[in-house]
């Protein structure tokens, strides 16, 4: 991995706390959106917002995309692995 690469992944996360909170509500579990938007606190459309951007950085995947309703997501190993990067940042 491409240590510019890493550092944009960084800086994502660094940038929305928001995000890595979505990361840590999907680390053990697959969700849908309003579970994760009652989890850390944020409207429906924010959790949409942020899980488009996370999975454009290829860190969260959908798991049934043809589903207009109860669309089901995971993180991805690169979601963990860069979770765990900024987690400390984070801590509750």
């Amino acid at each position: 991995m491409e240590i510019k690469d890493d550092m944009r992944m960084i800086s994502l996360l660094l940038r929305s706390k928001r995000r890595v909170e979505v990361l840590k509500s999907l680390e053990f579990e697959d969700k849908i959106p309003s579970k994760i938007s009652k989890e850390i606190g944020d409207s429906s459309n924010h959790v949409s917002k942020y899980l488009k951007t996370l999975k454009e950085a290829e860190l969260v995947v959908c798991l049934n995309e043809d589903d207009n309703m109860y669309r089901f997501y995971r993180i991805t190993d690169k979601g963990k692995y860069y979770l765990n990067k900024v987690k400390d940042e984070y801590n509750d």
